[in-house]
C-alpha cells in the first residue's frame, strides 16, 4: 500500500528536525554559523520544503534564529543567556529528582546498561555516540518524576544548551569522570536516598558545565552553587 503524501512529507520533515538536531547539538554546526539550505537539504536527503518547516520549529524550539532576507542561524547565546538557563534547569532538575519514582531493578539495569554503551563510547572516542546515549541516560531518570510538563520544560532547556554543555568531553579524564559520576547516581537511587540523589545530580551537572558562567543579575553567589544536601534518607 503506498504511503500518504501527508505521512511522507512528515517522516521527511522529522528526518531533517532530527538531522539538524544532530548537527548542532554535536558540534558540527556552530553557533553562529548560517545555514546554506541547499547544501543541507541535499546533505539529509529532503526537500527545501520539509528542510524550512524544521527550521522553523527549532526556531521556536531556540536553537535557530531567522534574519529577514539572509536564511537561518545557529543560535549564539550571551553568557548572561547561558546563566539563566543553566539557573532554570538547576531549578527544574532538581524538582524532578525531589519527585521520582524509585526505579525497580530492571530500571536501574537500563541505567547502568546506558553507562556502560557511553564506557563503550569513551573508549572508541565517539563523542557523538556519548552525548546522545549521555541524554537518553538523563532523561530516563528525569522521566520517573510524574511532573510531565517541568519535563518537557526541561528537554526544550537543553536542546538551547545543550550545543556548549560537552566541553569537557574534549578531555579523556573528563570523559571518565562522567562515567564515575553515573554510577555514583545509580548507587544513589538504588539506596532509595532522595537528598543523595539530588546532591549528585547536582555535582554531576555542575562537572558537566565546569567554565560555563553562572551569575546572574541580583542572585547571589551562593544561591547559585550547588547545595550540599547530607540529611538523611528520603522516600
Amino acid at each position: 500500500m503506498e504511503q500518504p503524501e501527508t505521512d511522507r512529507a512528515s517522516g521527511a520533515m522529522n528526518r531533517a528536525l532530527q538531522g539538524l538536531k544532530r548537527l548542532i547539538i554535536g558540534g558540527e554546526l556552530m553557533p553562529g554559523e548560517q545555514v546554506r539550505q541547499e547544501e543541507m537539504a541535499e546533505q539529509l536527503r529532503v526537500s527545501r520544503v520539509p528542510l524550512r518547516e524544521a527550521m522553523n520549529v527549532l526556531a521556536d524550539q531556540g536553537l535557530l534564529f531567522h534574519r529577514p532576507h539572509q536564511g537561518y542561524f545557529v543560535t549564539k547565546r550571551a553568557p548572561n543567556e547561558h546563566a539563566q538557563i543553566r539557573r532554570m534547569l538547576h531549578l527544574l532538575e532538581n524538582e524532578l529528582m525531589t519527585t521520582v519514582r524509585w526505579p525497580d531493578a530492571e530500571r536501574l539495569q537500563e541505567l547502568r546498561d546506558l553507562n556502560a554503551q557511553m564506557r563503550e563510547a569513551v573508549r572508541q572516542s565517539d563523542i557523538r555516540t556519548l552525548i546522545d546515549v549521555n541524554r537518553r541516560f538523563h532523561f530516563r531518570i528525569f522521566s520517573l518524576s510524574p511532573n510531565g510538563l517541568i519535563l518537557e520544560e526541561v528537554r526544550r532547556l537543553w536542546s538551547m544548551i545543550e550545543p556548549s554543555m560537552w566541553t569537557k568531553y574534549n578531555r579523556a579524564d573528563d570523559r571518565e569522570k562522567t562515567l564515575e559520576e553515573h554510577d555514583r547516581l545509580i548507587a544513589a537511587m538504588e539506596a532509595r536516598d532522595r537528598s543523595r540523589c539530588v546532591s549528585e545530580m547536582e555535582r554531576h551537572r555542575y562537572s558537566a558545565e565546569f567554565g560555563l558562567p553562572i551569575e546572574l543579575p541580583g542572585v547571589d553567589a551562593d544561591l547559585a552553587m550547588p547545595v550540599d544536601h547530607t540529611s538523611g534518607n528520603g522516600s
